[in-house]
């Protein structure tokens, strides 16, 4: 059991990592009746506006790697295992309810702009979900101390 949790962390951890650079968001929005829809996309670590990169990314890829540090941590002792999935599962779940609040503002806010906006959630989030959700697998998994 000791091997399958720790598998399960390290794959949680490597998950969390590579979902800070896939796309948590996308949105595609026309800025005036005359132009192509323009794609913004935010990652982890940067947000994109057609082909031009923000300078100041949105850094929510910080709190996510250390967690994914954290995690890692868990392999060893199941309390931290525990205490480690809780913060991976919080850092999800707050990016997940900012998400959701900036895409539906954006869908409601703009339909006036573009009728045809397309906003929603990027496969980052949906793989950052799944690190929890191997995280806490291998909390249950793991050996008690």
């Amino acid at each position: 059991m000791k091997l399958l949790s720790a598998v399960l962390l390290g794959l949680a951890a490597a998950a969390a990592v590579a979902a800070t650079f896939l796309p948590f968001s996308e949105l595609l929005i026309r800025l005036t009746p005359d132009q192509p829809q323009t794609e913004f996309v935010t990652t982890g670590w940067s947000t994109y506006f057609g082909g031009t990169k923000d300078e100041h990314g949105p850094l929510f890829g910080i709190p996510i790697a250390a967690a994914a540090a954290t995690v890692l941590l868990g392999i060893r002792w199941r309390k931290v295992a525990y205490a480690a999935a809780a913060a991976l599962a919080g850092v999800t779940g707050m990016l997940f309810v900012y998400l959701l609040n900036a895409i539906s503002f954006h869908k409601a806010g703009n339909i006036t702009i573009d009728p045809g906006l397309e906003a929603g959630f990027g496969n980052g989030i949906w793989v950052l979900i799944s690190a929890v959700v191997l995280a806490f697998g291998a909390v249950v998994v793991h050996p008690d101390d």
